[in-house]
């Protein structure tokens, strides 16, 4: 999580952002990941994923937020930078095949033409923002925070977008990475960020005040700091 939001203070470019497409390991579906702006995003879509996150404010068991956030506010929070989402892709190219690092498309894919008249509750995977997570002479460092819709929890898309993640934030400009509260509860995001080869730099005892995976009350969590280095 980055406690800023609004207009942000980002790095110097250091490649174009183009959709990217990846296969998933099950069913030889494939994900596409495409950067987006709010103003390039429908307003229906916008609602759907304002919903999305605000079910798992609710969950109260991954993001430190208490509450459910309004329209405006979450999209000054998700889209303060640099935002990505991840459609199931029916149409991805056939040589995709096993190219677990992914493969660029065409600069000019949209969402409306990869989720093809579909609903967006049927084809969004998931989505991420990548802002910095300090200001100033530390904004070189980045953070994201990502959202998989519960309905699409377990078909491995967490760890494809946690991949294009390292794809699209050194291009951003970012040296490096730093997750600030990845709670140990939270195991399925751990597994992630120690398979990607991230570093476990420190560990917060308490840090969270969360709801009890049973939904008996409440406790407090443990939460590790992540960190790798795109240098």
């Amino acid at each position: 999580m980055s406690p800023y939001s609004g207009t942000l203070e980002t790095p110097e470019r250091k490649g174009a952002l183009v959709p990217r497409s990846y296969p998933l390991p099950k069913n030889g579906a494939a994900l596409t990941v495409l950067p987006v702006r709010r103003d390039t995003v429908p307003d229906a879509l916008l609602a759907f994923l304002k919903d999305t996150f605000n079910d798992v404010v609710e969950e109260g068991r991954t993001y430190p937020q208490m509450g459910t956030l309004s329209l405006d506010d979450f999209a000054n929070y998700f889209f303060a930078a640099d935002c990505f989402i991840g459609l199931l892709d029916t149409a991805a190219p056939a040589e995709l095949g096993d190219a677990s690092a992914g493969l660029d498309r065409e600069p000019g894919l949209t969402l409306e033409k990869v989720a093809a008249g579909r609903d967006w509750k049927e084809c969004v995977l998931g989505m991420y923002y990548v802002k910095p997570n300090y200001p100033g002479r530390s904004s070189h460092l980045c953070n994201g925070g990502f959202v998989v819709p519960s309905v699409h929890r377990g078909l491995r898309v967490g760890s494809t977008l946690g991949r294009s993640y390292l794809h699209f934030a050194p291009l951003c400009g970012y040296r490096g990475s730093v997750f600030n509260l990845v709670y140990v509860s939270n195991e399925a995001s751990v597994r992630i960020w120690d398979g990607l080869g991230f570093q476990r730099a420190g560990l917060i005892p308490g840090a969270g005040k969360l709801k009890r995976k049973d939904g008996e009350g409440e406790e407090f969590v443990d939460a590790i700091v992540f960190f790798k280095s795109f240098v």
